[in-house]
């Protein structure tokens, strides 16, 4: 049998998961929506001392960087008239 040990933090999946909504939403409504889970989530981590405030601030920077990127994307698409 093998004994493979998870090492992978819990929130890593909430995290991913929360990403990919980010880059699916489909307003900029529903992307700030999300954008905002993932700064309770980050908060909670970092009240519990789940993580580092280092590993905080890298996920911040993370999360801002999917939402500004989709933001534009949004945009680009009623900028182009395509919605």
């Amino acid at each position: 049998m093998s004994s493979v040990r998870n090492d992978s933090h819990p929130a890593k999946s909430v995290s991913a998961h929360l990403l990919a909504v980010i880059a699916q939403s489909p307003t900029a409504v529903e992307a700030r929506h999300h954008e905002i889970r993932a700064r309770v989530l980050i908060l909670n981590l970092e009240v519990h001392e789940t993580i580092s405030m280092l590993d905080a601030e890298n996920l911040r920077i993370m999360f801002k960087a999917a939402i500004e990127k989709r933001l534009c994307e949004i945009a680009s698409v009623y900028d182009m008239g395509i919605v």
